[in-house]
């Protein structure tokens, strides 16, 4: 039967840590790694609504786009929204999860559903993105393993660069030591300085698998103490946030109108009602300041979830136009995705979405 942790596990393939913003908090928030999972709820917003429908339901998991657990908490307490739920989670013996900013970058995650929602093409990414570190892994051997170890270092997490896995590089050379006897190998009992031929391997690793990487080379290597090397590489971003594609051109009005239909929600739209829209850049949820990384980007307009008054101002003053089309609305459609997505990756858990009525539990009416 499928753990907490089995589930985490699935969900770092979908919507990987390192994606996650660095202010952010994802991943197990309340629960037990360990404990067996049989049933759990996706949820765009980690209610307390939610966490009851849960109990209802006997599910043992809630997997929330939004954090329940964001800053330091002093009490637990019952006089508070968040005590209340934390509180009803443990009586229930329910874990939690969340997936927040993590999702909305993923690879066919909650903005590229967004995007396909209003039907752009041409998708890319633009925007902010959480800088990852990363080292180059250099390991020696004898010639003839070297498949042996590219193998383990890629089922260990190493190697995988954009779409593609197992990427190394590998050159031949004269490996030079001196043995004497006592080592291995050892080949008379003086010193003696000895030449091999060798091959050198450098592989791409992300920070959070250095430790399993070195791990799995080090068991996959013929020698004793082989010689391995890490080199720090300067922080990327790997996966950038928002997206941003084109449309047959439209004013921005019917632009709008056109989003209400599609996301079932009443968009504020600012600027010129006539402006002709080709290209849109898109971001779930209070993302308004990112209007100037899409307008960088060369987008038209902005569609996001919740626009302030004065970024408002600004954008529109600054020859600019931004769409405010709802939090849930921009973003419950990715929880959708990200039931189906979980439901494939674990199969033996059965997957319930939890869909407050329209007024209940921060669904606008």
């Amino acid at each position: 039967m499928p753990t907490v942790q089995d589930v985490l596990q699935a969900l770092e393939q979908i919507a990987p840590v390192r994606y996650a913003v660095s202010f952010d908090k994802v991943g197990l928030q309340v629960g037990n790694p360990s404990k067996n999972v049989m049933k759990a709820v996706v949820t765009f917003d980690r209610s307390l609504a939610s966490v009851k429908f849960a109990a209802s339901q006997g599910a043992d998991l809630v997997l929330a786009h939004h954090p329940l657990i964001f800053s330091p908490l002093e009490t637990v307490d019952s006089r508070t929204h968040i005590g209340r739920t934390i509180i009803e989670l443990i009586k229930h013996d329910i874990s939690f999860i969340a997936a927040h900013t993590n999702w909305d970058s993923a690879r066919d995650g909650l903005n590229d559903k967004l995007a396909a929602l209003l039907r752009l093409w041409d998708v890319r990414e633009f925007g902010e993105a959480a800088h990852v570190q990363a080292f180059t892994l250099v390991v020696t051997c004898p010639v003839g393993i070297e498949n042996e170890l590219i193998d383990a270092a890629t089922d260990a997490g190493a190697s995988v660069i954009g779409a593609y896995r197992r990427c190394a590089f590998q050159q031949r050379g004269s490996g030079i030591y001196e043995s004497k006897d006592g080592t291995e190998p050892a080949i008379r009992d003086i010193v003696q300085r000895e030449y091999s031929e060798e091959s050198r391997i450098e592989m791409h690793v992300l920070a959070n698998s250095k430790g399993a990487v070195d791990r799995a080379v080090r068991r996959a290597h013929p020698l004793k103490e082989p010689a391995i090397d890490w080199y720090p590489l300067a922080p990327h971003d790997e996966q950038r946030a928002g997206r941003i594609g084109k449309i047959a051109p439209i004013s921005l009005s019917a632009f709008s109108t056109a989003i209400d239909k599609a996301l079932a929600t009443r968009c504020w739209a600012f600027g010129n009602p006539d402006d002709k829209i080709k290209v849109v850049a898109v971001t779930g949820g209070a993302a308004d300041d990112a209007w100037q990384d899409a307008r960088n980007a060369g987008a038209d307009v902005l569609v996001t979830g919740e626009v302030k008054q004065h970024v408002a101002l600004e954008a529109v003053e600054s020859g600019f136009r931004i769409i405010a089309a709802g939090h849930y609305a921009t973003e419950h459609p990715g929880c959708v995705t990200l039931r189906d997505r979980m439901a494939k990756a674990v199969p033996d858990v059965e997957w319930v979405l939890f869909e407050p009525k329209p007024g209940e539990a921060g669904r606008p009416i």
